[in-house]
C-alpha cells in the first residue's frame, strides 16, 4: 500500500512526464468529413434530382455509394473510378416520388474508412 507521501511523489512524476512529453506530441489526425451534399440531408424536393453531389473536407477515395428507396430497393448507379477527389458528382437515373437514402463510404486521406447516409425525399414529379 502506498503512503500518502509516495502517492504525491508518483503524481508529481506523472505530471512532469506529461509536461515533458507534450511538445513532441503531434496533432491528432482528423478524419475527412462530408461538408455538404446536393441534395442536402433531409431535403424535400419538388423535382427528382438529376445528380448527387458529395463535397468533402479534403481529397478522399469514394469506395462505395448506394442509393436505396425507402422500401429497401437499391437503385443502380453508374460505375465510376476510385480516385482521390474532394467532390464527387454522380448522375442519377429518373427517380419516382418517395423517400431515398444515399449510403456512402470513403477512405480518408489518413487511411481511415468513414461513411454516412444522406436521406432526402422527392415530393414532386420525376426527372424529365
Amino acid at each position: 500500500m502506498m503512503s500518502f507521501h509516495d502517492q504525491g511523489r508518483w503524481a508529481r512524476r506523472a505530471a512532469l512526464f506529461v509536461l515533458c512529453a507534450a511538445p513532441w506530441a503531434g496533432p491528432a489526425a482528423a478524419h475527412s468529413e462530408l461538408r455538404r451534399s446536393v441534395p442536402a440531408a433531409g431535403a424535400v424536393l419538388d423535382r427528382a434530382p438529376e445528380r448527387l453531389e458529395l463535397h468533402f473536407s479534403e481529397r478522399v477515395q469514394l469506395t462505395a455509394l448506394r442509393l436505396r428507396h425507402a422500401d429497401g430497393t437499391e437503385i443502380s448507379l453508374p460505375r465510376r473510378p476510385i480516385r482521390p477527389e474532394r467532390t464527387e458528382i454522380i448522375a442519377l437515373p429518373p427517380l419516382e416520388p418517395g423517400e431515398y437514402r444515399a449510403e456512402w463510404r470513403i477512405i480518408s486521406a489518413d487511411g481511415h474508412p468513414v461513411g454516412g447516409v444522406i436521406r432526402f425525399r422527392v415530393a414532386g414529379t420525376r426527372q424529365p
